[in-house]
C-alpha cells in the first residue's frame, strides 16, 4: 500500500490541469451559446401599409404613399442599406391569371419595378433597438386601375442574406378619410 503523498502529486496536477480546462471549455460554450442565441441577432418586424390619394387637377393619376413600418425587436442597431419596393395591378378586362403551382392571382402589369429606395446621399437607414420606424415612398398611379399588389424587402446583411419580404394588396378606392 502507498501512502507516499508524492506518488500522487503529478496526478493531482494532470486532474487541476483537466479541471481547469473543463472549467474554461464550460466559459466558451456559455459565451458562444449567449451571443448565438437571438436576442443578439438582428431582429426586426417589418409591415407594409398604403394610402390613396386623388389629384385634384390630374384625373388619370393617383398619389400611392407606400409606408413601410419597421419595428426593431432585437438588441443590435439595424442598417437598412437595400429596401426595394415594386407596384403591380391587374391587366384592364383580361380574365384574372393565377399560377398553377399555388393559385396565387398574378399581378402582370408593372406601376413601379422593383427599385431600391434608400437615397444614395444616405447609404443606409437605420433603426435603433425597441424602436418602430415608418419610412414612406410617395409614387404616382395610373387612377384606372383597382387593385394593386406592392411587394417590399431588405437583407439583414450584404453577403449570403435572404431578403425578408413583405406583400399586400390594397384597393385603390380613395376613402373620404384619405
Amino acid at each position: 500500500m502507498f501512502t507516499d503523498s508524492s506518488f500522487a502529486e503529478p496526478y493531482k496536477s494532470w486532474a487541476q490541469l483537466a479541471s481547469n480546462l473543463g472549467s474554461l471549455a464550460a466559459v466558451v460554450a456559455a459565451a458562444i451559446w449567449f451571443f448565438t442565441t437571438s436576442k443578439f441577432r438582428r431582429r426586426v418586424q417589418f409591415d407594409l401599409d398604403c394610402k390613396i390619394y386623388e389629384v385634384a387637377d390630374v384625373p388619370k393619376v393617383k398619389i400611392t404613399e407606400i409606408q413601410l413600418c419597421f419595428e426593431n425587436k432585437g438588441l443590435v442597431d439595424h442598417r437598412i442599406r437595400e429596401l426595394t419596393v415594386s407596384i403591380h395591378a391587374l391587366l384592364p378586362e383580361r380574365p384574372l391569371e393565377t399560377k398553377a403551382e399555388t393559385g396565387e392571382l398574378q399581378f402582370p402589369r408593372v406601376l413601379l419595378d422593383e427599385t431600391n429606395i434608400v437615397p444614395l446621399d444616405y447609404g443606409y437607414y437605420f433603426i435603433r433597438p425597441g424602436v418602430r420606424q415608418v419610412i414612406t415612398h410617395i409614387t404616382p398611379i395610373d387612377a384606372g386601375v383597382s387593385l394593386i399588389r406592392i411587394t417590399a424587402g431588405f437583407k439583414y446583411g450584404r453577403i449570403f442574406s435572404y431578403p425578408h419580404t413583405v406583400r399586400r394588396v390594397f384597393s385603390t378606392r380613395v376613402s373620404l378619410g384619405g
